[in-house]
């Protein structure tokens, strides 16, 4: 049986150019950088990608835009396909994925204009 994925997605502006957006966004999703961070006890700690079980890394996959946004910034959209039937039965609302992206993306955002994430 196959399974079926469903896609989320959200945008977010940058007041960078699409061309330093995405190398900020390379940075932050680079194995084991900010954007990989899992927290633990209260506290951020990053992951290397390669170090997540393996049902973890195939559980959904993503893809990031970058379009040129509004005085010269860029809006940064960001998709992710996921499984509706493995997040129903690990106890999670149809939105938790929208919440999830629109933390990640204000996240990105206040990375790469320098402020902490």
């Amino acid at each position: 049986m196959a399974t079926t994925m469903s896609v989320a997605e959200s945008s977010v502006q940058v007041g960078t150019p699409p061309e330093k957006a995405r190398e900020k966004w390379n940075e932050w999703t680079k194995e084991g950088g900010p954007g990989m961070g899992l927290t633990s006890g209260g506290r951020s700690q990053d992951v290397s990608a390669a170090k997540l079980p393996e049902e973890l890394r195939k559980a959904e996959a993503g893809t990031a835009y970058f379009e040129p946004g509004d005085q010269g910034g860029t809006e940064v959209r960001m998709q992710l396909r996921y499984n509706r039937e493995a997040l129903e039965k690990a106890g999670q609302g149809p939105d938790w994925v929208e919440k999830r992206i629109n933390l990640y993306l204000t996240r990105f955002k206040n990375f790469a204009e320098g402020r902490p994430a």
